[in-house]
């Protein structure tokens, strides 16, 4: 009996050979100034994250940082939905071929059974599978930046053409077989874990460091703060939620220019994560109209109202990402009502252009006042 052994293409082979997922060296910088150490990175999930450590000789926390890097690492690589990697099947891999049966990384999972559970506890309006609705209207607002250089007019997804991609949203068409770690959808179909995976990666993170001993860091995944202990001056930590509108106009408004009037909630504490979901930063025009990126599922559209959700989470924080971006999209009243409800979690909701704002009832006990 004989066998026939393929050989790989060399471009192929060269993307094996020179890919090495996990090395800490030349994929962030590690520092220890001052007491404390802190890694960046720039390379994973689309944004900036800063994990900064204290009170712990540099030699411990130079390694507990490097494999919180790995940390981040192997989560931008499974949930990622732009590109494949050689050593993993992620997002990509099953939304480039949906019909098909996938066997994932259980880690991938418990991510995707976490989405779809969040299904039913935000009444819908957190789906994973909205993926080909969203990506109609990311298309139109990429094509639109071309059109604003080139003095064109920008334009919207037609509603006939988001009720067709909507055929292909439903979160009963995909097939999670938990126990063997396999995942298969309805053709057509594809899912986006951009709602769940930066917040689950962050808190992820936090575990990798408590397990090394780590007492007191601060992690800042491109806005999501996680944090545990006291700060190396021995005080909570304090952080400021910066004003939406004045981010939004690059802190040229009247108001944005004192250093007061750049945040508009101061939260303290020792073991929270803070994070913000609104309309502010990744939007487009059309016909003087604003459109930003997160779609209601109910009604296939940019929620028409609000500016911002904040949330500061004192359990699940893993669901950090999925809690700011439902209580963003749900009608207020609702929202507040789930808040309210939910004894791990308090919320703000910047409502307007005005900066009116309305919070959850304990909300108060985490603003941080000057005599605190």
């Amino acid at each position: 009996m004989s066998s026939t052994v393929m050989a790989k293409p060399n471009s192929e082979l060269a993307i094996q050979e020179t890919f090495k997922p996990y090395q800490c060296e030349g994929n962030g910088i590690i520092s220890h100034t001052g007491g404390v150490s802190t890694l960046n990175t720039l390379k994973y999930f689309g944004t900036s994250i800063t994990i900064d450590v204290y009170n712990s000789k540099p030699e411990q926390a130079g390694q507990a940082l490097c494999h919180a890097l790995n940390v981040v690492q192997e989560y931008h690589y499974l949930a990622s939905n732009y590109s494949t990697y050689p050593h993993v099947e992620n997002i990509k891999s099953i939304n480039n071929s949906p019909a098909s049966i996938h066997k994932i990384d259980p880690k991938l999972t418990a991510l995707i059974a976490a989405g779809l559970d969040w299904y039913d506890k935000s009444d819908g309006y957190f789906n994973i599978a909205l993926s080909p609705v969203i990506n109609l209207w990311r298309k139109h607002r990429s094509e639109c930046k071309g059109k604003i250089k080139d003095n064109g007019l920008c334009t919207k997804p037609g509603m006939d053409k988001l009720q067709n991609a909507a055929e292909y949203i439903n979160i009963e068409d995909i097939s999670l077989n938990q126990a063997d770690n396999t995942i298969r959808l309805k053709t057509g179909m594809s899912i986006d874990l951009g709602g769940i995976a930066k917040g689950w990666m962050a808190e992820k993170v936090y575990e990798q460091l408590k397990s090394e001993g780590l007492t007191s860091f601060m992690i800042n995944a491109g806005g999501n703060i996680r944090h545990l202990g006291l700060h190396t001056e021995g005080r909570e930590f304090v952080t400021a939620i910066e004003d939406p509108l004045c981010k939004k106009f690059d802190y040229q408004l009247p108001e944005c220019r004192e250093f007061e009037g750049q945040y508009h909630e101061v939260i303290h504490g020792t073991d929270l994560t803070i994070v913000s979901s609104g309309n502010y930063l990744r939007y487009y025009r059309v016909k003087d109209k604003e459109y930003h990126h997160l779609i209601d599922p109910k009604t296939l559209q940019p929620k028409p109202e609000g500016i911002s959700t904040s949330v500061v989470l004192d359990g699940l924080q893993i669901f950090a990402d999925v809690i700011s971006t439902t209580l963003f999209l749900m009608p207020l009243e609702q929202a507040l009502e789930f808040a309210d409800r939910s004894d791990y979690l308090e919320a703000v909701w910047y409502l307007d252009n005005e900066g009116n704002k309305v919070s959850s009832a304990n909300f108060d006990k985490y603003r941080f006042k000057l005599s605190d």
